[in-house]
């Protein structure tokens, strides 16, 4: 077991790295309970803390430090491939090497790693446990064995900035997994020469034209191509052009209501709508003139709606960014600070299902406290209202659903405010959601009364609530309070007047014109979903994806209710490739494979340089056919500029 050490003889010193200062801190702060010792390192944004524990039976000294992310980049090897007018593009993808490197901006963070590990006989590497966070381990590894080449290494696998999180990576300390990183490896170096290449020739291309392009912030005309960005951006033109294919219809409906006991009763048509306005208009001609409805059936039974499966990434971004209005890379930005600052759960994860070992009693007593949340605590630990979530079928093997860890106190509520005006209510929506999980569905009596009129039927339905259960703390509160917003989902009451079989009464009834609608842009919500049945993308990078589309790169921008539109320089791009062949490079099937593969090299199953060999030769063919149809490309942007 590990523990902080008691007095007496301090014998190895333990190196520990985190991937960012702030996780460095708190782990410090919580296995050395606030004793750590600090001290600046060689990287002044990476202290270094200090303090005795006891690691596999070993009284050791832990030291503690960081980096910033990644410690090293891919880049062309020769200068002469790093020049945008020193070699064909084309060469990008064939001939030119490619080396991982330190840059410069990250040296002294390196150096800081070195020089820790001089005095060390171990490293525990404690990096983000995803594929991202392995690859970083074995750069910050490589830069220990520069300085101590005979140095030992472990993986420290967590998922919260908690004593009890920490202690059982300790204790459960594993090899750093290369295939992992190797395939982080793969997909970088092929983002690199895509990346590059592409864009090279775009802007070439357009800047020989003479065709006017839009100039960012640093003065550049850059038309950049992404392997992941350009499929992002082809979901967005593609609803663009699904509504300009649109062609209105005008349709007719017949529309039934019926008032008694103070309320009135819509019924719908069983047709729904017709598209021949001289068959509606007979219809209803005939429902008119019989001036009679006659109850057929009356039917009720339970009905229920389900809680939510335990939060994953994608679902937070989709639920978040529906209500509050905020963007995926702001809902990240936040969960990432509130992780870090150890509120909340590790905050990417594919993971909609808890492990057997959870330990939800404890999470539970974690929010007992809670001044808006501790009544439904109290109802969920003692009321015997507790239900073991299910959950769905996701799994990614790294972290479990993402959770609130500790209780936050008014103090550390305004310091969140102060960080970021939005921070509590991500904060609290974690809290509502896990709490809404362990939860019993909400139940109520649904019923439906079916009237005939001349031969056209019509259904009523009405719900009545007999149990709200999740919806007290993931609705707007009980009835009784305490009132809670925003509202994540309800069930309103509708109740119907009371009908009887047989009986019969005399409708109000109206033909209705109406006409047929395009679909709407699409929302951020509609623009994840797509990205995560199609594969673009990780849950830790979508985001980025979609804010890049939309700000970095200006090829598309929000309209309306929250929805992307495509720029005129964004839907120009997609329909140049479309019309050079090469609709696959924004359609989501080529970078689908390029993820599959690189899952592939992660799981053992793929040799990276095969897969490397593979995407670069299919790339390969498709300059080829853009370079040989350059006029396409600047006449169909050209016309849109």
């Amino acid at each position: 077991m590990q523990r902080q050490s008691a007095r007496g003889a301090i014998g190895a010193r333990v190196l520990n790295v985190a991937e960012k200062p702030s996780v460095a801190k708190e782990i410090s702060r919580v296995l050395s309970n606030g004793r750590a010792s600090a001290r600046e390192g060689t990287s002044r944004y990476n202290k270094v803390w200090e303090f005795p524990y006891e690691v596999r039976g070993r009284r050791v000294t832990m030291v503690f430090t960081s980096v910033t992310g990644h410690l090293s980049n891919f880049e062309f090897a020769d200068d002469r491939h790093r020049r945008w007018n020193g070699v064909d593009p084309r060469e990008l993808l064939v001939n030119a090497a490619v080396a991982k490197r330190v840059p410069e901006d990250k040296r002294q963070v390196a150096d800081n790693v070195k020089r820790e590990a001089r005095g060390c006989d171990s490293v525990i590497l404690w990096l983000d446990c995803d594929r991202e966070g392995e690859n970083i381990a074995f750069e910050v590894l490589a830069a220990c064995r520069e300085a101590n080449r005979g140095i030992a290494a472990f993986r420290a696998r967590f998922s919260a900035l908690s004593r009890g999180d920490a202690d059982r990576a300790l204790t459960n300390l594993v090899e750093p997994n290369q295939h992992e990183s190797k395939a982080v490896d793969m997909r970088m170096e092929l983002d690199l020469r895509l990346g590059a290449a592409f864009t090279r020739f775009n802007t070439l291309a357009l800047q020989r034209a003479g065709v006017g392009l839009p100039v960012d912030d640093k003065g550049k005309s850059i038309v950049s191509y992404g392997p992941c960005q350009f499929p992002t951006l082809g979901f967005i033109v593609q609803r663009k052009w699904d509504i300009d294919a649109h062609v209105s219809e005008d349709f007719w409906a017949i529309k039934c209501s019926h008032s008694r006991e103070g309320t009135t009763t819509q019924f719908e048509w069983s047709r729904g709508r017709l598209f021949d306005r001289a068959f509606a208009s007979a219809l209803h001609d005939l429902c008119v003139r019989a001036n009679s409805a006659t109850v057929i059936d009356v039917d009720g039974q339970e009905s229920k709606r389900w809680p939510p499966h335990p939060l994953n990434t994608i679902e937070m971004q989709k639920r978040l960014n529906r209500v509050l209005r905020i963007s995926p890379e702001q809902i990240m930005k936040i969960a990432e600070d509130l992780y870090n600052d150890g509120f909340i759960s590790y905050p990417r994860t594919e993971t909609d299902k808890f492990p057997n070992d959870f330990d939800y009693d404890g999470t539970l007593r974690e929010m007992h406290q809670h001044p808006q949340f501790g009544f439904y605590v109290e109802r969920l630990t003692t009321g015997g209202q507790f239900r073991r979530p299910p959950g769905g079928t996701k799994d990614d093997k790294a972290h479990p659903p993402i959770y609130p860890t500790k209780l936050a106190t008014d103090a550390q509520y305004a310091q969140m405010r102060n960080k970021n005006h939005n921070a509590p209510k991500v904060y609290e929506f974690v809290c509502r959601h896990f709490l809404a999980t362990c939860s019993y569905p909400a139940v109520a009596l649904k019923t439906h009364v079916d009237v005939d009129i001349a031969g056209e039927t019509f259904r009523a339905t009405g719900v009545m609530i007999r149990e709200r259960n999740y919806l007290d703390i993931y609705g707007p509160g009980p009835p009784e309070g305490p009132r809670l917003a925003p509202t994540y989902d309800n069930w309103g009451n509708s109740t119907l007047p009371v009908y009887t079989p047989g009986e019969q009464f005399v409708p109000t009834l109206n033909l209705h014109e109406g006409s047929t609608r395009p679909p709407d842009y699409l929302s951020e919500v509609d623009l994840l979903s797509l990205m995560e049945s199609h594969m673009i993308g990780t849950d830790a990078t979508q985001a980025q994806h979609i804010e890049k589309v939309v700000g970095e790169r200006g090829y598309a921008r929000k309209v309306g209710d929250n929805r992307l539109m495509p720029t005129e320089l964004g839907e120009a791009l997609v329909l140049a490739y479309d019309r050079m062949g090469v609709a696959d490079m924004w359609l989501p099937t080529k970078r689908a494979k390029m993820e599959a593969d690189v899952d592939a090299v992660a799981h053992n199953r793929m040799d990276p340089n095969a897969g490397l060999r593979l995407h670069l030769q299919t790339m390969l063919q498709a300059y080829d056919r853009v370079a040989t149809d350059e006029n396409m490309l600047t006449n169909t942007v050209g016309s849109y500029m």
